[in-house]
């Protein structure tokens, strides 16, 4: 991994992603570009060969997927994933069928944007738009219908016990689901496993109030 270029012109957003991404690839090179003009000078003059692209598309200069269009004309559509505060299902339609990596939008929580750089950045499509959280095909196929209802009580806070009690289980049968979806979604602990549930879509992005 060597290159990331961030196109990104929000100053505190820019720096939150440079120290996300430093912090778990201590190793790469960030570059930043503030605006379209500057990101096209950089995508056209360099050869680097770029790990991962993050793209706002809404930076100042472009317009529409302008940028986009580049990345996709320099054959790099497939390391770039699009992370912006436009929240529009037919952009990230047409992003995804231009072989983009993903379409992550700024406003859901945190710890949903970091598990889907982080899976951006294992190489994983993710789209994060609309209230529809989809990563590649057989997504749904990660966890069991108990293991998603049970992340889904753990999303809310609850502890085994409590979560025992409302499915009427007992907390080792509890404890031995979300470890066993733990290891269906490749991470080690409980959060991650409701953060990337989330992100994948396995379960709600927050309770049904009238459930």
């Amino acid at each position: 991994m060597n290159n990331v270029l961030i196109i990104e012109d929000h100053p505190l957003v820019a720096e939150m992603t440079m120290g996300l991404i430093a912090r778990h690839h201590p190793d790469v090179s960030i570059v930043v570009c503030k605006n379209a003009d500057e990101a096209s000078r950089t995508l056209i003059d360099r050869q680097d060969d770029w790990h991962r692209i993050l793209l706002d598309l809404d930076v100042p200069g472009a317009y529409g997927l302008s940028l986009a269009k580049l990345i996709r004309d320099r054959g790099l559509q497939a390391k770039c994933c699009v992370v912006t505060g436009t929240d529009r299902v037919d952009l990230s339609a047409e992003i995804k069928a231009m072989g983009f990596l993903g379409y992550i939008i700024k406003g859901f929580p945190v710890e949903q944007i970091t598990e889907a750089l982080r899976m951006v950045f294992q190489g994983e499509r993710v789209f994060l738009s609309g209230g529809n959280t989809r990563s590649g095909a057989g997504a749904e196929t990660y966890i069991t219908r108990r293991q998603a209802q049970i992340f889904a009580f753990a999303r809310d806070g609850l502890s085994s016990k409590q979560i025992a009690d409302k499915l009427s289980l007992s907390v080792g049968t509890v404890d031995n689901h979300i470890s066993t979806g733990m290891r269906a979604l490749n991470v080690t602990t409980r959060a991650q496993a409701v953060a990337k549930a989330m992100t994948l879509g396995l379960i709600p992005l927050r309770s049904d109030p009238h459930t």
